[in-house]
């Protein structure tokens, strides 16, 4: 009898572990979620001698438009708001108030990679304030030597239209890069940017710009959330009314607080007001999706 029992329970173990193996190679076998449209291009930085990696993103007509050229958005933390922003994409071109474009994000290659460590040495600009960049800024010179030409030889780019945008340290690498090569991008989305860093700030930078110069053509969108940490965002408000106290010519600036959000929340909403925003002047003509499905 103790013998029975015993078979019986070793059975029904190895029942479980065999059902459990089973289960595991099931789920493992199903086919992962993918973002349709999407390349991976890696590239590497000669300055820094570092890795990167293009996520690409083609619009839906690009096989068929075949003599169409597109906008091109570069943003960055591609790592984490790839999937963000394909979706805002999708939803904002269902409404037609964007046009359909090139989407380049910048990231990192490779497993269990420190994102952090990694964009804060790109994203973080050194604490000079020189208008020559080339060796304060290797990420930036990466970008304008290697990966916008990369790009632009490589898929239908419009050239004349091209945006950057990312929140964060990636905010601050966006506003300073339309100070220090303006003109390379001719549309900003910084959300939530990091104003003041170690000896340096954008208000300086903002402040040493408009001295010399009174025009920065483009399309700004500027946000900050409103229940972000005090001082942070109260930087962030104090640029907002610097940059546009300046009334730069050329430039379209929007500014805004997204109320009841902290640092990460404003992302959705950020990319959202500010794409509709930068692409305003280029918004599609015609009625939205809902008004398509239902006159």
């Amino acid at each position: 009898m103790k013998l029975t029992k015993g078979y019986s329970l070793i059975h029904t173990l190895l029942l479980i572990i065999l059902f459990g193996l089973g289960l595991q190679n099931a789920i493992i076998a199903q086919p992962k979620f993918t973002l349709n449209n999407t390349q991976l291009v890696p590239l590497k930085n000669e300055l820094t001698a570092r890795d990167h990696e293009l996520i690409i993103s083609l619009p839906d007509s690009y096989h068929d438009s075949l003599d169409k050229e597109y906008p091109v958005l570069y943003f960055l933390d591609a790592y984490w708001h790839t999937p963000l922003l394909h979706s805002i994409n999708g939803l904002l071109r269902f409404d037609n108030v964007i046009p359909e474009m090139i989407m380049v994000g910048l990231s990192y290659p490779g497993e269990d990679v420190n994102y952090d460590s990694l964009r804060i040495l790109d994203l973080i600009p050194s604490k000079s304030t020189s208008h020559n960049v080339d060796e304060e800024s290797p990420f930036l010179t990466f970008i304008e030597k290697s990966v916008i030409p990369f790009v632009e030889s490589t898929y239908r780019a419009d050239k004349a239209t091209r945006a950057l945008g990312g929140s964060s340290a990636g905010g601050l690498f966006t506003l300073f890069t339309m100070y220090k090569k303006p003109g390379l991008f001719n549309r900003y989305i910084a959300i939530s940017p990091g104003v003041i860093w170690e000896h340096n700030s954008l208000l300086k930078i903002d402040k040493d710009y408009s001295s010399e110069f009174k025009s920065l053509p483009g399309r700004l969108f500027l946000s900050a959330g409103g229940e972000e940490y005090p001082p942070f965002r109260d930087a962030i408000l104090t640029l907002q009314n610097q940059v546009d106290h300046h009334k730069y010519q050329g430039l379209s600036l929007l500014k805004l607080v997204i109320e009841g959000e902290r640092h990460s929340g404003v992302c959705a909403e950020g990319y959202v007001r500010g794409l509709r925003w930068i692409f305003k002047d280029m918004a599609p003509t015609g009625p939205s999706g809902l008004t398509r499905i239902f006159e």
